[in-house]
């Protein structure tokens, strides 16, 4: 029975992540506007924007380091305005989007507390001192916003950000804040996850860019994120997002940063395709594809040369804003299962005996006051919750019919009775405990799991964090001080390598891990 991760589970159970309110953020142009980026010639930025004026515009972002302004603008004027011996060059303002879709604590984290099953496969637990020294680096993460207060996650003693016209403290989509939580939920007893920097030590600056809804941002947003993170003093910047082109203007500000001795990293998108995803597709960025549990490539995980490192990417939990994640749990004879609850479920608790109502096809009055156990195939879930639900079931419970567990959805159905899913292994072994006593029940939570290159990127970005203290002015151990190439270098060069011998288009240059990477820096220096 695969249940390693059950055990623990009772508080924080499984879930899936709900979506806020809608809250303002980037915005279309009105209609016959069109939404550019310019770029001025050297010392010709007054012409620039008197030809900006002369043609109706309105400036809707600044981006000063690169020499450049957004602008919206009528699209008839754009010819012209390309023209213009001031202007170096116009180009697309693009959209860039969000990109997301286990075993207990132990040594060296507190009991009571999960550990995501990431942490160990990138060797975060593995560091001679932990994250001891994670207080000589601060990460900047541009995404959704912060969930400040959360029970799992530092507080503004390392945790600061910018406010624009979304507060960063604040994250009605949740996605920002479960990257967070892989990069640095705390070990603290008996509450939550651990992050890979689980000491409470590693700086964190916040960039908020997309609102409530998740939606999208401009990459002139994106530009000015980065430079935000930039006058922070971040170290490294992590990017769970991505669009299909390439821009100008996003690529002079990463090359910027590499050469400022600051490391971009970002998702490779969730395509499933060999396109290549932006700004993860820039030379100056790590590009970060995604692994499941069995190290084997993502279905969703896009693949192209310039796919760079890998990491978990799969099933990821972690935290999200306080009530936003849906959870799921099963108790049988005393037994706790982990359980995924289904979207749409009504968050309830019941309990009853267990019942076999095998594959859930028909109605059948044995099931009356008790918990079906359901087989997945044959007919939809849907059907089968229903069938349960009019057998008299109080709750329902389907197991996969393959190896692993699976998550699903109700549509638009309405149901009056809570319903989750579980693994083949852990079905198959219910079955011997049909008749004892069982609460099943849906309901909020704090933690989330997640897929997607999304998550994935944040492991990578941790690590990086977590290497590199040991290796600065103010800590150079064994006498190696890194740069950021340097440090990309070593990651690169110590990790996993899976499928095809050496550097390929579905893994890179593997998965990241992080004491192999401390290793091979001691051993042979920074970027070897």
């Amino acid at each position: 029975m695969s249940l390693s991760f059950s055990r623990s589970i009772t508080a924080v159970a499984c879930a899936t992540l709900a979506l806020g309110a809608a809250q303002a953020a980037d915005t279309e142009p009105a209609a016959g506007f069109s939404r550019v980026i310019v770029g001025f010639k050297a010392g010709a930025e007054p012409g620039a924007r008197a030809a900006v004026a002369r043609s109706n515009g309105r400036v809707a972002r600044e981006l000063p380091a690169v020499a450049a302004m957004a602008v919206e603008l009528p699209a008839e004027a754009l010819a012209a305005l390309r023209r213009n011996p001031h202007v170096a060059y116009v180009e697309e303002d693009l959209k860039r989007y969000p990109l997301a879709l286990s075993a207990p604590s132990s040594a060296p984290y507190a009991s009571g507390q999960l550990e995501p099953w990431g942490i160990r496969a990138v060797q975060a637990h593995l560091l001679p001192s932990g994250d001891a020294l994670t207080a000589n680096r601060r990460v900047c993460i541009i995404d959704s916003g912060y969930a400040m207060g959360h029970e799992d996650l530092p507080g503004s003693n390392r945790v600061s950000g910018h406010n624009g016209n979304l507060p960063w403290a604040q994250d009605g989509d949740g996605h920002g804040t479960h990257v967070a939580g892989t990069i640095a939920a705390l070990n603290n007893a008996g509450t939550g996850v651990v992050g890979v920097n689980a000491g409470g030590n590693l700086n964190l600056f916040i960039v908020r860019v997309f609102g409530d809804s998740g939606a999208w941002a401009y990459s002139s947003t994106l530009v000015d994120a980065a430079t935000r993170c930039q006058n922070a003093g971040a170290n490294i910047i992590s990017m769970s997002l991505g669009g299909s082109r390439s821009n100008r203007t996003e690529q002079t500000k990463f090359d910027q940063l590499l050469a400022a001795n600051i490391l971009p990293i970002a998702a490779a998108g969730n395509d499933g395709n060999n396109r290549t995803s932006f700004p993860a597709g820039y030379a100056s960025v790590m590009s970060v594809a995604a692994v499941d549990v069995n190290n084997a490539k993502a279905s969703f995980s896009q693949f192209n040369s310039d796919v760079e490192i890998s990491g978990p990417g799969v099933g990821v939990l972690s935290t999200v804003p306080n009530g936003q994640g849906l959870l799921g749990s099963l108790n049988v004879g005393g037994l706790v299962v982990e359980a995924f609850p289904f979207e749409g479920s009504p968050r309830l608790s019941r309990s009853g005996a267990l019942f076999d109502l095998g594959i859930g096809n028909a109605v059948n009055a044995g099931a009356s006051g008790k918990v079906c156990l359901i087989a997945r195939g044959t007919v939809d879930f849907v059907t089968k919750i229903n069938n349960c639900q009019a057998s008299g079931g109080v709750g329902a419970v389907i197991y996969n019919n393959a190896p692993g567990a699976f998550s699903g959805t109700l549509g638009t159905t309405v149901t009056s009775i809570p319903s989750v899913s579980i693994s083949q292994a852990d079905g198959t072994a219910l079955l011997a405990r049909v008749g004892q006593a069982t609460t099943v029940a849906v309901g909020a939570a704090n933690y989330a799991y997640l897929d997607g290159t999304s998550m994935a990127t944040p492991h990578v970005s941790a690590v990086a964090a977590l290497v590199w203290s040991y290796f600065t002015p103010a800590n150079p151990t064994a006498g190696r001080t890194c740069t950021a190439t340097q440090l990309r270098n070593s990651l690169n060069r110590s990790a996993r390598d899976l499928g095809a011998a050496g550097r390929d288009t579905s893994f890179g240059f593997g998965l990241v891990q992080a004491r192999a990477a401390y290793d091979r820096i001691v051993s042979l220096g920074c970027g070897n």
